[in-house]
């Protein structure tokens, strides 16, 4: 299969990077307390995901604790086979959402403090990074590679040389740092299927899901129970995605919502 797509008619994200698919990405690692490594979003492979690893793993050590992968169910996101923004960065795998249920697309409820931080850290990261709270619509959980920061179909010299200075010591965030073959990483996560009536973490992290990849259409509260409201929403989804309408997450639908 070829890595690169044409999604909802485009070849290219909003920031210019070509669209791909997962198996041009791969899954960040950040690193944890005691040489531990926890495993979080998938990004594109190569300096953009140099550069996304690095700029969650100062996220993570500077600005507030990421969820990142707990078994499976979490709030922060990357790479995304589908989305209702149709040239949504996620879709080239060079976006990040942080903390999603928190920070609700179209609000602004971030602390004064944090976001100073955060202003910090674009600052020594360069330009190489775009904070979504930038936008007339707020999207304060979306961190992006920037504009410029692609060429044709691969990374822009700016983002190359800005990578090497990273894995070179720039911040401290990666020197040294690897992820050998042995360290233990968690087993694929088999999803269950759900439907009306299902309750718990897997719900919870459908409707978190379904209010970031579908936000013109999917306002849900993100409470664990899968009712009426949630789906009616997956009902659209499988609609717009010509799979059988039957309101049921099953393997298909995870599918064609990036889930494996």
């Amino acid at each position: 299969m070829s890595q690169f797509r044409t999604a909802y008619g485009n070849t290219y994200s909003e920031n210019g990077w070509r669209m791909c698919n997962r198996e041009a990405c791969e899954r960040i690692y950040i690193p944890g307390a005691d040489n531990t490594f926890l495993a979080a979003m998938i990004v594109r492979s190569g300096p953009s995901e140099v550069v996304l690893r690095a700029w969650a793993t100062w996220y993570h050590r500077n600005v507030e604790r990421l969820d990142l992968y707990k078994a499976g169910v979490g709030d922060d996101w990357g790479w995304s086979a589908v989305n209702d923004v149709a040239n949504s960065n996620h879709l080239s795998g060079t976006a990040l959402d942080f903390n999603a249920v928190q920070y609700p697309w179209g609000s602004r409820t971030m602390p004064t403090a944090r976001k100073q931080k955060i202003r910090e850290g674009l600052n020594l990261f360069q330009d190489n990074i775009f904070w979504g709270a930038d936008w007339p619509r707020a999207d304060e959980m979306h961190y992006q590679l920037n504009r410029g920061t692609a060429s044709g179909d691969g990374a822009s010299n700016k983002l190359i040389a800005f990578a090497r200075d990273l894995n070179a010591g720039y911040l401290g965030l990666l020197a040294g740092v690897s992820v050998p073959p042995t360290i233990p990483t968690p087993a694929p996560v088999s999803r269950p299927t759900l439907r009306r009536g299902s309750t718990g973490g897997d719900v919870t992290y459908l409707q978190g899901l379904l209010n970031r990849m579908f936000a013109s259409y999917s306002k849900l509260i993100v409470d664990g129970d899968f009712g009426p409201a949630t789906e009616s929403v997956v009902r659209q989804v499988q609609s717009r995605s010509n799979l059988a309408v039957d309101g049921i997450v099953g393997p298909a639908t995870w599918r064609v919502l990036g889930v494996k």
